[in-house]
């Protein structure tokens, strides 16, 4: 879906820092006018004079089962807009007629709409719920494309691919199995509970088609009846998949297994095939196009998504201290793509509970997926801002830092998730969730950071424990607004079991004599500051590194465990912890 910018657009992409904008004045019609008039209604303009529809159809043969394709004519398919509530839309064609049905034939060129979110669907006819093939208007094709309408603006749907809405199915038996199975044997596949096609005799020859349910797994369930080697088999259940979906097809193989005790188990082996990528066609012509097995995701050799120190099973907690006083985000944020084959699809998918964010989103063109193979205009520029990767995607590695995706959604207080899912050449695929919650109340004050990077040249996160090494900073600092009145000091592990009597391994550095006297020239000595260079202050920075060199003596781990304690009673812990190896 693309949509032309005409004018200013700062309240809804000053976050994203977009450079885009153009000062056009707004018209009266999408197409412009002579300027003088200004509409103010709320109010934009969908058009259709560049929509090309395709479709995706086969004809393929599998042993004696032949599919043929149905109505591949979109000129005769009809098109529904739907609003937000899931209302349809009335319209007025090509010739005139008001209509909440039309044909993609007689589609208007531009429609006026009220602002907001729609959904248009395409379809070749109503889908039946079971269907054989050669029956009327069998398989049905349709599609359903999202569109944002904004004010005084047009948007503009391009190319949209009709699949099958059904699931297909075959079901066809092993010579073995043949050889003795009786002639009035049947097969019925169920799909739920209330929906079935009853494949009879030994050589069925035509497919069925099932309508799956919206909202549920739609599991497929095949109940075969023989008489097989002289013993009785009625409604023997093999199951054939747990949640079959749309598009698919389910070539159903029934064959003999022999078990390990040496009986004889009936079984099925079952193809599933899914549509392959969609082709450029001429709106009215036929595509004899492969299919690929549907993606594995818990295939090993999937892709894989990784933000080192991070699970996508659990929310990012986005709040004040992931940002410096400078409001730059201080943890580590590289996410990194790995695949054994290059990948061939990066879709990103936008969802959020903030208001303000999903207008952000609209403006954006980011209320559907989007390809980072083929994302194009306003999407693409917010997309690469935000820091995903939208060139040299073809690879079997990839990183891409969301730094700046983190800052934007700062100013968003809410849930926002990203979904992105992966697809390589093998065909596999992995869908990865990244929810993060925005709580700028959270973690403000007072607040305590480990600055300085590692070894490896990434910034220190103080969440994590890092293996100590030679020349290795550990340079803390602390704020509090309010003014600190204590800093505690607590040594744990290896290290507080070493000192003994030598040291007390808790202190307060706004009173350091009140745990040991003379530990106040110690501290000091170790770069520790103290008394009135702590008590009062709303910065402290310091550096511990001088311990470093004596934890090679105490293997194992060692944390340095820091509280402030602000003037008003507020506190903050964190911990720097260190392993020696």
């Amino acid at each position: 879906m693309k949509t032309t910018l005409q004018r200013y657009l700062p309240t809804l992409l000053l976050g994203m820092a977009l450079a885009f904008s153009a000062c056009v004045k707004e018209t009266s019609g999408f197409e412009g006018g002579d300027g003088g008039n200004v509409d103010l209604r709320n109010v934009g303009y969908l058009s259709l004079a560049n929509l090309e529809a395709t479709v995706e159809q086969r004809m393929e043969e599998v042993g004696t089962v032949k599919t043929r394709g149905a109505n591949t004519d979109v000129r005769t398919y009809k098109i529904r807009i739907l609003d937000a509530k899931g209302d349809p839309v009335e319209v007025v064609d090509r010739h005139g007629a008001t209509t909440t049905d039309f044909a993609y034939a007689d589609r208007p060129e531009t429609i006026e709409l009220p602002v907001g979110v729609y959904s248009l669907t395409v379809r070749s006819a109503e889908t039946p719920d079971v269907a054989w093939e050669g029956d009327p208007n069998t398989p049905t094709y349709g599609a359903t494309q999202d569109f944002a309408i904004l004010k005084g603006l047009p948007t503009e749907l391009r190319d949209i691919v009709c699949r099958q809405l059904s699931i297909r199915a075959t079901v066809s038996y092993k010579d073995k199995l043949l050889a003795t199975m009786s002639d009035d044997t049947s097969s019925e596949l169920v799909l739920g509970n209330d929906r079935s096609l009853l494949f009879e005799g030994k050589y069925p020859e035509r497919a069925g088609y099932l309508k799956p349910t919206e909202g549920t797994n739609n599991t497929l369930t095949l109940y075969l009846t023989t008489v097989f080697d002289g013993k009785q088999i009625t409604r023997q259940p093999i199951h054939v998949a747990t949640n079959a979906k749309a598009g698919e097809w389910r070539n159903i193989e029934v064959n003999l297994q022999h078990a390990e005790d040496g009986t004889i188990i009936i079984s099925a082996e079952v193809e599933t095939w899914v549509y392959g990528k969609p082709v450029e066609i001429d709106m009215i012509s036929l595509a004899t196009i492969s299919e690929e097995r549907i993606p594995d995701e818990n295939d090993p050799d999937a892709p894989k998504l990784e933000w080192p120190g991070h699970s996508f099973d659990e929310p990012f907690m986005l709040n004040n201290d992931k940002f410096d006083a400078n409001g730059y985000f201080i943890e580590p944020c590289d996410f990194t793509v790995t695949t054994p084959t290059p990948m061939t699809s990066f879709m990103v998918a936008t969802e959020s509970d903030n208001a303000a964010f999903r207008n952000l989103l609209n403006a954006a063109e980011l209320t559907e997926p989007k390809d980072m193979f083929t994302v194009e205009g306003v999407a693409r520029t917010a997309l690469r801002s935000w820091g995903f990767p939208a060139i040299n995607l073809n690879v079997t590695e990839r990183t891409f830092p969301l730094k700046e995706l983190m800052k934007v959604l700062f100013d968003y207080e809410g849930t926002h998730k990203f979904t992105m899912t992966i697809v390589n050449e093998a065909g596999l695929k992995s869908t990865f969730a990244l929810t993060i919650i925005v709580d700028r109340s959270a973690g403000a004050d007072p607040r305590i950071r480990w600055e300085g990077q590692d070894k490896d040249g990434n910034n220190y996160d103080i969440k994590q424990r890092y293996d100590t090494f030679e020349g290795m900073e550990v340079d803390i600092k602390a704020t509090a607004t309010q003014g600190v009145k204590s800093l505690i000091v607590s040594i744990e592990g290896v290290l507080a079991e070493g000192l003994g009597e030598m040291m007390p391994t808790r202190f307060d550095l706004a009173d350091p004599e009140a745990a040991k006297a003379g530990l106040t020239a110690t501290l000091e000595g170790f770069g520790f500051p103290t008394g009135a260079d702590v008590t009062g202050k709303t910065e402290l920075q310091f550096s511990i590194s001088k311990f470093i060199p004596l934890l090679d003596s105490f293997k194992g781990d060692t944390d340095f465990r820091l509280t402030v304690i602000d003037q008003q009673g507020h506190e903050t812990t964190e911990a720097i912890m260190l392993h020696v190896n």
